[in-house]
């Protein structure tokens, strides 16, 4: 591959999960269900103050406050869509838009996750090539926690590994 076959604007990763996508969606798209795989906690908040509660759906235009686990990192956004057990997209810092898009297949799902630029954004090698390393171990994680109900995640009990979805 030559350096301009490379493209730095996108990247996209696809997983297929052994579930529906009523339940894919509702681990990427409620309070409580984004921190079984990948956030430590999430915090929804709708006409500015009101916070979403665990189970509750989030909604476009919702603001979102997300906290890593295990890290002192805090991450602000906007829902940009949520389209029940289709898509779910929202701005990843203020140099990405992410898109997760789920089609269901019988039993299983496939979802595949697009990271771009948003327009305004000065573009960073080393935050790009980050996020696409990083999001290959979170669709990992999510499709343990789906299919085995084992957190990857580094905790500091053994116990807290196993996810009860």
């Amino acid at each position: 591959m030559t350096e301009k076959n490379f493209n730095r604007d996108k990247f996209t990763h696809a997983i297929y999960l052994n579930a529906p996508a009523e339940k894919v969606f509702e681990l990427l798209a409620t309070p409580l269900g984004i921190t079984k795989w990948f956030i430590g906690k999430a915090k929804y908040y709708y006409r500015d103050l009101n916070i979403r509660l665990g189970e509750e759906q989030v909604c476009k235009g919702d603001s979102f406050l997300w906290s890593w686990q295990n890290k002192d990192l805090e991450l602000k956004g906007i829902v940009m869509e949520c389209n029940t057990n289709k898509k779910f997209r929202f701005t990843f810092s203020p140099l990405f838009i992410v898109t997760i898009d789920l089609t269901q297949s019988k039993n299983k799902t496939y979802l595949a996750l697009t990271q771009e630029y948003q327009e305004s954004a000065v573009k960073n090698d080393f935050n790009y090539i980050n996020c696409c390393t990083c999001w290959v171990f979170f669709l990992t994680n999510l499709k343990s926690v789906i299919e085995n109900k084992i957190d990857l995640r580094e905790t500091e009990d053994a116990d807290e590994m196993l996810v009860n979805i």
